[in-house]
């Protein structure tokens, strides 16, 4: 397939959305990792927060705890997520506040309304909610803040210069780039994947950015194996496609509508037409899948040259349409090409059909 000449306008004007996407990609990684500083020091003020010396001293810096009674619960669903609301009288006050919990576990589902809690407030909220032997952090709570940015910019940063790479790749090093572009794509996504995916469970629950990291680069080793896998199914599936020496023409018994696609500059090219009849007389091309109106006939004057896989120069969305299971039929009708778009397991008849005309 792979014939020297510069690759088509679509080839290579889809490297220009790769490369903006990859930096996209990069900008929002590096703003989300820039936020994530300022919310592991608040992270680590709340944790060393000392205890404050008086029940009723106003809490600043210090960590107050209190007891307080569950005066009512709400659960609000919010799409897939649900909050979980408490509302609490602290001792010594009339007045109820209402808390947000994240998650059902480990303190809400334990409490009813009328039970005893205990709550810990820090520069003005309550962050935490104890109750027996477990204690939940509220919704206010800054413990795990860093977590969502963190574990974000982990998952896109290295898909960025993976992105920014291949879109390099298909620009610069064509034609190379036609044969091993797909396997090569493949096993760089999947490698960025697993090791963006680590680093994304890792920060999510485990104890820290730095083991965060860690995760991250140990999983480049695992997900290179698994692009490497993944590339070599690719680059097996390809190379089948690509063998078209099993297509050879069968001469048509019946009559029947097979999905395909004409294209050239010839009349039984119409656009949104995507089926042929054979084995009724000569071959026509049509838009009915039954093919009993709308037809035109292809002409004696129609010579097939030979069969192919798919390439970057062919019409849009053949690819994508047949995937490893099409063949492209390149054909003259006269001075004119003409490319057939079919199925392999329908190809044969086509090619019997075209050949029993010009018999």
């Amino acid at each position: 397939m792979t014939d020297g000449t510069p690759p088509g306008p679509r080839t290579r004007t889809a490297a220009a959305p790769a490369a903006v996407g990859a930096f996209l990609l990069l900008l929002c990684g590096v703003l989300l990792l820039a936020v994530v500083p300022a919310q592991l020091a608040q992270a680590r003020e709340y944790a060393r927060a000392p205890a404050c010396p008086a029940a009723d001293a106003p809490s600043g810096d210090c960590a107050r705890t209190t007891p307080a009674t569950v005066r009512g619960m709400d659960e609000q669903p919010r799409g897939r997520s649900v909050r979980y609301w408490l509302t609490l009288a602290e001792d010594g006050t009339e007045a109820t506040r209402r808390v947000r919990l994240d998650d059902e576990e480990p303190v809400y589902a334990l409490l009813s309304v009328g039970d005893r809690v205990t709550v810990t407030h820090w520069r003005g909220e309550i962050r935490t909610v104890a109750f027996g032997g477990a204690t939940q952090e509220t919704h206010a709570s800054p413990a795990d803040d860093w977590r969502l940015p963190a574990s974000l910019a982990l998952l896109v940063l290295p898909l960025a210069p993976c992105v920014l790479w291949m879109a390099w790749w298909i620009r610069c090093r064509w034609p190379t780039a036609e044969r091993v572009a797909a396997p090569l794509m493949t096993g760089l996504l999947v490698t960025a994947i697993v090791a963006g995916l680590a680093g994304f469970v890792a920060a999510m629950a485990g104890p820290g950015l730095a083991v965060a990291f860690l995760a991250m680069a140990a999983g480049v080793p695992v997900g290179a194996l698994l692009g490497l896998l993944s590339a070599w199914l690719v680059l097996r599936r390809l190379r089948a496609a690509a063998d078209t020496g099993d297509v050879r023409a069968v001469t048509p018994t019946e009559r029947r509508c097979l999905p395909a696609t004409v294209s050239g500059d010839v009349p039984y090219s119409v656009a949104g037409w995507g089926h042929l009849v054979v084995g009724e007389g000569r071959p026509s091309a049509t838009p009915d899948p039954t093919g009993h109106f709308s037809r035109r006939d292809i002409p004696e004057t129609l010579t097939v040259r030979r069969v192919r896989a798919f390439g970057p120069r062919d019409p849009d969305g053949w690819a994508s349409a047949y995937r490893y299971d099409g063949v492209v039929i390149e054909c003259e009708d006269g001075e004119r090409a003409v490319l057939i778009a079919a199925r392999r397991r329908d190809a044969p008849l086509i090619l019997g059909a075209l050949a029993a005309q010009g018999a």
